[in-house]
């Protein structure tokens, strides 16, 4: 039985030689690993073979079928996951297995989305910083001022979005805040995370009296984009919010220029006369009631605004140069008001 036994060993002891030297030693292919990595796709749902396939016609391995017997004593090379990653040639079957085991590196990114911010300041932001196509974004989060519509997959996802018309953007719905996300995710890692968060934050939101005539979030979002575009303080964002309220109650236009300066691009705080007549459902001036959309995504001080206004009795409001908010019960009072601001 020992004369069995050892010749057993000895085999068993040069195949994993064999093994060893075939498929993890970093000489195997007669070289040390090259110093410049070379770039290698793991398509989506990849099998081992198709895998080795790749590696061999890229010149990173000289035997597929070799890559395949060693995934058999190996389970880390059965198990690639899909991406890019850098690989060098000459590297042992061992290391690239293990490679393509752990997933491609990533880089984590920090995104700082403010409040007030419309759906074109983000597009621009991650064109800018990120060298995402304008394209790409607009796909995802559509357009502004209702030029294009967003993903309509998104609808069934988040329900916050179900209601929403077909034509409109995610304007109004991508929360403000500062966010760390896989840069080789981009768009869709930051618009799921910014979506996520409102819905964390306000998607069972139920509109009380206090908020009335509002009846819907979406209501309330749009409204909460105005204050967020007039006002900074969270005092004076309750006592606005009550302000528009009271004007649509009574049936009065909104004449906010910060609806009209969204439509024109402006970046206006006041409308000049040719703003004051454009035919829009954004031209608050003209047309009574909210607007058709949010004017941008406002933060959540804005939005509680809305939800939990200060009770008052005015109806005007001006902010001048420096900050200073006045606020009238009556034109008389406004018409002061404009002269202690110096318009």
């Amino acid at each position: 039985m020992k004369r069995f036994i050892t010749p057993v060993l000895v085999v068993v002891a040069l195949l994993s030689s064999w093994f060893a030297w075939v498929f993890v030693s970093e000489s195997w292919f007669g070289q040390t690993p090259a110093p410049v990595p070379t770039a290698f796709v793991v398509p989506e749902n990849a099998t081992v073979a198709e895998v080795a396939s790749r590696l061999e016609a890229e010149k990173l391995i000289p035997s597929a079928w070799r890559y395949r017997l060693y995934a058999r004593i190996d389970r880390a090379a059965s198990r690639p996951k899909s991406g890019e990653y850098q690989l060098r040639v000459g590297s042992s079957y061992r290391e690239i297995a293990r490679s393509l085991a752990l997933g491609p590196e990533r880089d984590e990114v920090q995104i700082r989305v403010i409040e007030g911010w419309t759906v074109e300041d983000i597009t621009a932001q991650l064109e800018e910083a990120h060298q995402i196509p304008p394209d790409v974004t607009h796909a995802l989060v559509g357009k502004g001022v209702n030029r294009a519509p967003f993903d309509s997959s998104l609808r069934a996802e988040y329900p916050f979005l179900k209601n929403l018309p077909g034509n409109r953007s995610l304007e109004g719905y991508l929360y403000p805040d500062t966010y760390r996300v896989w840069g080789d995710q981009l768009p869709d890692s930051l618009i799921r995370k910014q979506l996520d968060e409102f819905g964390g934050l306000f998607a069972t939101t139920t509109v009380g009296p206090q908020s009335a005539p509002l009846k819907t979030l979406d209501d309330v979002i749009i409204l909460a984009s105005i204050v967020e575009a007039e006002v900074r303080d969270v005092s004076d964002k309750r006592t606005v919010a009550g302000i528009f309220l009271n004007r649509l109650a009574a049936g009065m236009a909104l004449q906010t220029d910060a609806s009209i300066g969204y439509i024109t691009g402006s970046g206006r705080s006041r409308s000049t006369a040719k703003d004051l007549s454009i035919d829009s459902p954004f031209n608050t001036y003209k047309y009574p009631g909210l607007p058709p959309a949010p004017i941008n995504n406002p933060g959540a001080e804005s939005i509680r605004a809305v939800l939990d206004p200060s009770p008052n009795d005015y109806l005007y409001f001006l902010t001048d140069t420096a900050g200073n908010v006045y606020y009238g019960r009556t034109l008389e009072e406004h018409a002061a008001n404009r002269r202690k601001a110096g318009f």
